[in-house]
Parts: C-alpha cells; structure tokens; sequence
C-alpha cells in the first residue's frame, strides 16, 4: 500500500507542470497532474489529495472558480489549496485567500520556496486530522460515558423502586399478619356469642311452649313478655354476630393473598368489602356512629389486574380517614348529616376513584404533607404511616396517581388513579 502523501498539481502549461511533479517526485510525494480546471475538480473528487498546488490564470474555470467548487462540496472542502500565479497583486492574492486557498506563491518560483510551503501545509494537514480523530473519538468517549451514566440512572432508579417496593412488601404482610391474627382472636368468642345465642333463642322458645300453660293468665302474660324481650334480645345478638363473622371472613380473604400478587378483580366488589371493614372498624371504635355512604360505580369497568389485598388496605386507609373526618364533623355540630360519596369512572386509558366526604377538611399548609410518613392530623390517635403506605401502594406499586383537594370544614376529596 503506498503511504505516500499525494498532491495534485494544477497548471495549463505542460512545462510548469513537469517542473513541479520532478521537485515533488524527488521529495517522495506521489504527484498527480492535471491541464485544466475541469479536470481538477473531477479528480479532487474522485480521489481527494492531501494538497493541491493551482495555478489561477487557467482557462474557464480559472483557479478562482476550482477552489470555490472544491470549497463548495463537503467531501473536498478540507484539502489545502496553495495558489501558484504570476499575478503579483494584492487584489489578487487577497481574493485567492477569500475563496479559500491557504498560501500563495508568486512564479517564478523558488524550488525551496515551494517545498518548504508544501511541507509546512502538510503538517498541518496532517495535525489537523489527528485533531479532528481525537475530537471524534473524544465525542464518542463523551457520548458513551453520558451513555453509561444514564445507564448508571436508570439501574439506580430501579434499585431504589425495587428496595420501595421491598420496603412497601414488609409493611403490608406485617399489616396482612396483624390482621389475620386479630381476626382468628376474634373468631373464638365469636363462635361462643353465636352459638349461645342461638342456643337462648331455642331455650326462650321452650320455655314458652312448657311453661305458659301452667301458669295463672296474668302471670303468664307477663312471663310471654319478658321471654320474648329475652328472646328479641339473642336474636339481635345473633344477627350481629353473624355480621361480624362476615366481616371477620372478609379479612382473612384478603389476608390470604400474597402482598404484591395480582389478580383480576372486581374493583366494585373491591371497593364495597373496603367500605364495611372501614365502616364496621370505627363503629367499633364509636357506638354511636353513623353515616349514608352512596356509591356511583361505572358499570363498564368490568375486572383490573391489581394486588387486590394490597389495593384494598389502601382503600380501607382512604374510607377509614372519611369516616374520622365526618365523625369529628358531627361531633362538632351534632345537627350535622355525614356523608360518604364513592365513585367510579372508566377514562381513557385509566381508571378513576373518587372518594369524598363532608368531614371537617384538611388545612391548605398541612395538604402537601398528608402522603408523608408519620405526619398526621389525628393528634394522640394516628401512627401517620396509613397514607404514607397507601401513597406507595397507588403510585409505587401500581404506577397509578393519588391527590387530594380540600376545604376546611366542608369537604375532602381523595382522587386515584389507576393505570389499565
């Protein structure tokens, strides 16, 4: 493979061009020569020297135009040009360097002179390529490392969601055994409530049958009244005691699921088994609460691929804060009607949830705070971890959105959203 640096010299007279390839030759360059314009831009082209010697006064195109034709196309627009003239001007040799040439050399010429030119333009030719190299491949380097670091990013980014997630997991299957053990405690003496309550009911019933027929009819009227109050009183018992086996047997359902596993669920259902363990918990915790819960599900949501015992604690958390903020509402103006709104809606490409209630409101410096672990509004009776976890489960699990409008002693609103 011949290395040598290669040179196009330019020139209409035969003379000046031998001249200039012999000078060249001797020196080791490898020379190519061309008569006229045409056929310099042609074999610029064709093969691009590392310099060009060009002669100016050529016939059409003249110097002048070759170099601006070379300078016009982006694959011969780097090569060094050095005009080579009798045009001893400065008009001319100002405008040879405007279209572009790099030096000027005035014939005669010296052969020292020429050399001396050539070599300085090949050098930096050839510095300027070993420039342009390193810019290039300091542009990759630059463009891998930027490339690396996002890489580094993302692998963080998902190291961290991994460990929320991690975190988030630990939270709610100590939750889901907490609940599960409370539930099977319970169980027991429940098991013991409804059976003996049944068992009066079946007693009370006897005794009415035996006894009654024995007695005077004043006496057994009054023994008919205070059996079948007893009698009224197992039933309710019973009734009761049913209901909490039900609401017993709803939480070990969700407790049975794996945190994190998903399912496709009914987020209607969902929703309505959330409400009556939120529901029944703080009728537990106040007797004397009450509230008118209205529901407006989109029947065209049909069933979501969720982690439904997850989702639903988050769920639970929202409706059990509706319930204290209606609670202290009413507590506070005994002539207040609570009231408890859920809704759902089928967008676009998400699901919506709106839970709502005319409780006491959230204070507007105190809204930005409400999703952060341990803050809480319920002074000596909240952990301040209930939003916190549902904030991770909506958004960190289920890649969904969570906020929140309200008004100070009028109204909350919890808005969800739900990827599909």
């Amino acid at each position: 493979m011949d290395n040598r640096e290669n040179i196009l010299v330019v020139d209409d007279k035969p003379d000046n061009l031998r001249l200039l390839s012999n000078i060249l030759v001797k020196e080791g360059y490898k020379v190519r020569k061309v008569l006229n314009g045409r056929l310099a831009i042609d074999a610029a082209q064709l093969d691009p020297p590392d310099l060009i010697l060009l002669d100016i006064m050529m016939p059409d195109p003249d110097g002048y135009q070759v170099c601006q034709a070379l300078k016009a196309n982006p694959q011969t627009q780097e090569i060094p040009i050095i005009f080579l003239s009798a045009l001893d001007t400065v008009t001319n040799k100002v405008k040879a360097f405007t279209v572009g040439g790099v030096d000027y050399i005035t014939k005669p010429f010296q052969q020292e002179e020429v050399l001396a030119r050539v070599k300085t333009h090949l050098n930096l030719q050839r510095l300027n390529r070993a420039l342009q190299q390193r810019n290039l491949l300091l542009k990759q380097e630059v463009k891998r490392r930027r490339k690396t670091e996002a890489t580094l990013k993302q692998t963080l980014q998902e190291l961290q969601d991994t460990q929320k997630q991690i975190i988030l997991k630990e939270k709610l299957a100590s939750l889901g055994a907490l609940m599960a053990g409370i539930a099977h405690e319970l169980r027991n003496p429940l098991n013991f409530v409804n059976n003996y309550a049944e068992g009066s009911i079946e007693l009370v019933d006897d005794i009415l049958a035996d006894l009654v027929i024995q007695l005077a009819p004043d006496q057994s009227e009054a023994l008919q009244a205070a059996l079948a109050e007893v009698r009224a009183n197992a039933v309710a018992i019973h009734q009761h005691g049913q209901r909490a086996e039900r609401i017993i047997q709803t939480m070990m359902q969700h407790t049975r699921t794996e945190p994190g596993e998903r399912q496709l669920v009914n987020l209607a259902n969902l929703l309505k088994e959330a409400t009556e363990l939120a529901y029944h918990s703080r009728r537990a915790q106040f007797p004397d609460f009450n509230v008118t819960i209205e529901t407006d599900h989109d029947a065209t949501l049909g069933f979501v691929n969720v982690a439904p015992s997850d989702l639903s604690r988050a769920f639970i958390n929202l409706i059990d804060n509706a319930c204290y903020a209606v609670y202290k509402q009413q507590q506070q103006n005994p002539a207040h009607a609570p009231r408890i709104a859920i809704t759902t809606r089928k967008l676009v490409d998400q699901i919506e949830i709106k839970i709502w209630d005319n409780g006491i409101g959230i204070e507007s410096d105190t809204l930005t705070k409400v999703f952060d672990p341990f803050f809480t509004t319920k002074a000596n009776e909240g952990t301040g971890l209930g939003l916190s976890i549902t904030y991770d489960v909506i958004v960190g699990q289920h890649r969904g959105t969570l906020s929140v409008n309200s008004e100070p002693g009028s109204f909350t609103e919890f808005i969800v959203t739900l990827p599909l």
